[in-house]
């Protein structure tokens, strides 16, 4: 049937309730104006589009347009898929972006850990280094302090022999030239007496010339350097004495100096200390 029989009112873009009720537009109704939208009671049977429903009050509708029962429940259930379609895809977005997050947080933590240990390897690197220079420096001190000692030792050796050649010179010889014994005269036969023999004079004692030692040179400090009289070489290769001649002590103040590199140590030489100072040593 495609048209309502005459005094059926028409519902149309209708749908049926879970109660079997009809709701839509109704039109050529004595009781609704047309395009009014009503609500039926449950009707008797089943709603096809294009039949006359009854519903269980006894009133008839002829039901046009809308939906029939199956295309709407089709629509229900495309409209359920899609829903359900819609919560699968929502999990699965949040699923993913809870693992990319973890994978974001694990690299994270891995360039973290990897930077904790290059620079752990980095400390321990520069701890070896710093290692490394110490004993380098102490080794080179020890060795200074060696070679130091070695010099002071050889100074002190030179020094002690000189003093001993300087204490003990050799007297020479003077050479004595022979006296010769005067002759003697005889008297006899020249006058009167008994004949008497004049006594030879004693010989004089050799007379020994002793040859002096030239008169040393005193040495004098170069302009400008301090003097250290009375001093003395320490075991570690520094000089202690009385100062002179400097501008940071007074005068016959007791100093010890700081190590010796250069320079003979001994009387009226100029030497050198490890920090670049020199002294004249008196």
């Amino acid at each position: 049937m495609t048209a309502a029989p005459r005094g059926v009112p028409v519902i149309s873009r209708w749908k049926q309730s879970p109660d079997g009720s009809i709701s839509g537009v109704i039109s050529g109704s004595g009781e609704f104006k047309d395009g009014e939208p009503v609500t039926t009671s449950p009707i008797r049977g089943k709603a096809v589009g294009g039949t006359v429903v009854v519903t269980k009050s006894g009133s008839k509708y002829f039901l046009s347009g809308g939906d029939s029962p199956a295309k709407a429940s089709n629509n229900a259930k495309a409209a359920a898929d899609a829903r359900a379609k819609a919560r699968q895809e929502a999990a699965e977005a949040k699923k993913a972006a809870r693992e990319e997050a973890r994978k974001v947080a694990a690299a994270k933590k891995q360039a973290q850990l990897e930077a904790a240990q290059a620079k752990k390897a980095a400390q321990e690197e520069a701890r070896q280094a710093a290692l490394a220079e110490k004993q380098r420096i102490a080794e080179e001190r020890k060795q200074a302090q060696l070679e130091a000692k070695k010099k002071a030792e050889e100074a002190k050796a030179a020094l002690a022999a000189k003093s001993k050649q300087a204490s003990n010179p050799k007297a020479e010889a003077a050479s004595v030239a022979p006296v010769m014994g005067r002759p003697t005269i005889s008297l006899f036969g020249l006058g009167g007496g008994d004949d008497k023999v004049a006594p030879a004079p004693s010989p004089a004692a050799p007379k020994v010339t002793k040859k002096q030692p030239p008169p040393a040179v005193k040495k004098q400090a170069p302009r400008g350097v301090p003097t250290l009289s009375g001093w003395r070489l320490n075991g570690d290769g520094s000089i202690s004495g009385s100062i002179s001649g400097s501008p940071n002590f007074k005068d016959g103040e007791r100093v010890t100096t700081s190590q010796i590199v250069n320079g003979r140590i001994e009387s009226g030489s100029v030497v050198k200390t490890g920090s670049g100072s020199q002294y004249f040593l008196g």
